[in-house]
C-alpha cells in the first residue's frame, strides 16, 4: 500500500521539476539591428513590447518587473553612467547604492543597484540594472519592484542573465 502511494507522489514531483525547467527563447535585436541576443525564459512567463523599445518580461507572482533593452551607447561604461536617465520611465529619482562587476555571455558587465520611486505611482522602489555587451553591442536589463521585489528575485535574474547567448550560438 505504501509503495502505491509513493509512486504517484514521486511522479508528480518529477513532472513539477520538469515544468519549472522548461524554457522558451526571447530574441532581442541590437539597437542597430545588426546582431541579437537570446535569453531563455520560463515557459509561463509573458513578454510584451513597450513604447520605449524595451521588452517587458512578466513573471507571475514574482514581485519584480523586468525590462530588457538594446542600447545605442558605445560601451557598458557609457551606459552605466546614464542608468538613472535610461530607467526613468520605470524608476524615478534613482540613486545608486552599489556598483559591481558581473559577467554575461563571457564578457564583463556591470550591476548597478539603487533606490528610487516607481514611475507609475511614486511608491518606494529598488532596482537592479545590468549592463552588458555581446560582440560589441550593449544591452541593459532592469529588474525593479516595490519594496524588496528586485532583491528577492536576484537568483532568478542571475539565471536569466546566465542564459544570454549571441543569437545563433
Amino acid at each position: 500500500m505504501r509503495t502505491s502511494f509513493l509512486v504517484p507522489v514521486f511522479a508528480a514531483l518529477c513532472c513539477t521539476a520538469y515544468a519549472v525547467d522548461a524554457t522558451v527563447p526571447l530574441t532581442v535585436p541590437s539597437a542597430d539591428k545588426k546582431a541579437s541576443i537570446t535569453l531563455q525564459l520560463g515557459e509561463k512567463w509573458k513578454t510584451s513590447a513597450s513604447k520605449d523599445g524595451s521588452t517587458t518580461i512578466d513573471i507571475p507572482m514574482s514581485g519584480v518587473h523586468i525590462e530588457v533593452w538594446a542600447l545605442s551607447q558605445a560601451s557598458v561604461e557609457e551606459a552605466e553612467k546614464q542608468a538613472a536617465e535610461l530607467i526613468k520611465g520605470y524608476v524615478t529619482k534613482f540613486k545608486v547604492t552599489e556598483t559591481k562587476p558581473i559577467t554575461v555571455a563571457g564578457a564583463p558587465g556591470k550591476q548597478v543597484t539603487g533606490t528610487g520611486e516607481e514611475a507609475d505611482d511614486g511608491d518606494p522602489s529598488n532596482a537592479d540594472v545590468y549592463f552588458f555587451s555581446v560582440e560589441g553591442k550593449v544591452f541593459m536589463l532592469c529588474a525593479h519592484g516595490e519594496g524588496d521585489g528586485s532583491v528577492k528575485n536576484r537568483p532568478l535574474i542571475a539565471t536569466l542573465l546566465a542564459s544570454v547567448k549571441k543569437e545563433g550560438h
